[in-house]
């Protein structure tokens, strides 16, 4: 029934079928559909105010041991690198418990973060939900067995293309890759477990977009599930934005919150989560100001040239 549901609401209403098993991931109960009927309710009426804060982006670091053709982290970034203060962590946590799950990601390798394993076990003991997202070049033996009991929910893996392309954008093999995630996968199959649920996400920009077909071949029967998602680029916005909306927040390492996972430089920040709760930076008058600019199409800052790469191999994000 549920995957019906998921299927029909986002084939029907978001018109991007892609997106059904995202759904299914972020909203898996009555509760968490109905909070987020709410916020979209609040979207399509354009609303100053949303509904409700149900989960939030946590950079434990914007470091990264790679250097991604299409990554600002080591290519481009000019904001200080460092890594989150467990304390404020911690304080998120505790100042917002209504939050659903969290993703210990923004930009950056989290798992370079030296208290990684120990955040996410006080986030569980917390009753929230981890997900990450990693470039996969820290799955040593010692580390498998760390993440597999870590109690993460989820683990995405970045895989750009497949062969020589992934090689050729991240610097990093990609037959290395694919040995340590099926290894991996192996090992938590081995154990009994069901999580952490693994998956695989690959950019889609002009490098990699004659490889879509071939990276789900490649990747469908191997994991739990394969996403592909449009590269951020520069391009007039036309219309507003769910992800103002949506029930996201994001903080950055040094605890600035910003609009959205665009803002790699942190150039829209709308808080401090050093000094305030999310939930009331979430509806404070600088997100209505700018949920107000997005209903009357007058973008500004960096909403102005928030765009995604085109392509009919993938569906996009924030629209």
């Amino acid at each position: 029934m549920w995957k019906g549901f998921y299927r029909g609401v986002a084939r029907s209403y978001l018109k991007k079928p892609d997106q059904a098993e995202l759904l299914a991931i972020k909203f898996p109960s009555v509760e968490s559909i109905a909070r987020a009927a709410a916020n979209e309710f609040a979207y399509q009426v354009r609303h100053p105010r949303s509904h409700r804060l149900t989960s939030v982006n946590l950079e434990l670091t914007n470091k990264c041991n790679l250097r991604c053709s299409m990554c600002p982290v080591n290519q481009d970034m000019v904001r200080p690198k460092g890594f989150m203060d467990p304390a404020l962590f911690l304080k998120i946590l505790d100042e917002n418990p209504q939050l659903e799950f969290i993703l210990a990601f923004q930009w950056g390798e989290p798992l370079m973060h030296p208290q990684f394993f120990e955040l996410v076990a006080e986030a569980r003991q917390r009753g929230v939900r981890v997900m990450i997202t990693t470039n996969g070049t820290y799955l040593n033996k010692t580390k498998r067995t760390q993440l597999l009991q870590s109690d993460l929910e989820r683990i995405t893996f970045s895989v750009d293309g497949v062969g020589d392309v992934h090689t050729r954008i991240r610097g990093y093999e990609y037959d290395r890759l694919k040995k340590d995630i099926l290894a991996f996968k192996d090992e938590r199959d081995r154990s009994g477990r069901r999580t952490p649920y693994i998956d695989v996400s690959m950019v889609v920009f002009e490098e990699t977009e004659s490889y879509v077909e071939a990276f789900k071949e490649e990747w469908t029967h191997l994991v739990d599930r394969v996403q592909t998602i449009p590269k951020f680029v520069s391009g007039p916005r036309v219309s507003p934005c769910r992800e103002l909306w949506r029930g996201t927040s994001v903080v950055l390492w040094d605890g600035r919150v910003t609009i959205c996972c665009r803002d790699s430089e942190g150039s829209s920040v709308v808080g401090d989560a050093n000094r305030e709760r999310l939930t009331d930076i979430w509806n404070g008058e600088k997100m209505q100001e700018i949920r107000r600019s997005h209903a009357t199409k007058n973008f500004g800052g960096l909403c102005r040239t928030c765009s995604e790469f085109e392509s009919s191999t993938v569906s996009p994000r924030f629209s």
